[in-house]
């Protein structure tokens, strides 16, 4: 049973913050068990991806944040998966730069814009968005 100081300090973090950690472990758990698929250390992960094996080492011990260039090295490296976004079929963007919607006309944005429909709780742009 939790001390009722824990519990109140528990009741008290702000909702992002339990998400947040829930997620970063979830990532830290993924990333270990596709390096025990791999037969690889830390060490290994760390010259494929030319880091240090401390930064590899602060990314899995939740010292430093992963940014989404650093989830996506590794998810390259690994050749799996690391983190997955159901995605809706309304919208996509297209290497052409053209927002396609199902039966809908297509809609010019900026290769640099990542367009996606959430649920439909986002209208996709009238004019093309400046980069």
């Amino acid at each position: 049973m939790r001390s009722k100081i824990a519990q109140q300090i528990l009741d008290e973090t702000p909702e992002e913050v339990h998400i947040f950690v829930k997620q970063y472990a979830d990532i830290v758990v993924r990333v270990h068990q596709l390096l025990r698929e791999k037969g690889w250390t830390q060490k290994d992960l760390a010259i494929k991806m030319e880091k240090t094996p401390s930064e590899i080492s602060k990314w899995l011990n939740g010292d430093h944040n992963f940014t989404l260039r650093s989830l996506a090295k590794l998810q390259a490296e690994l050749g799996q998966e690391i983190i997955y976004v159901p995605k809706k079929d309304s919208f996509h963007v297209q290497r052409s730069g053209v927002l396609k919607a199902k039966a809908e006309k297509s809609v010019p944005v900026s290769t640099k814009v990542v367009f996606q429909n959430a649920g439909g709780n986002i209208a996709p742009p009238s004019e093309p968005i400046a980069a």
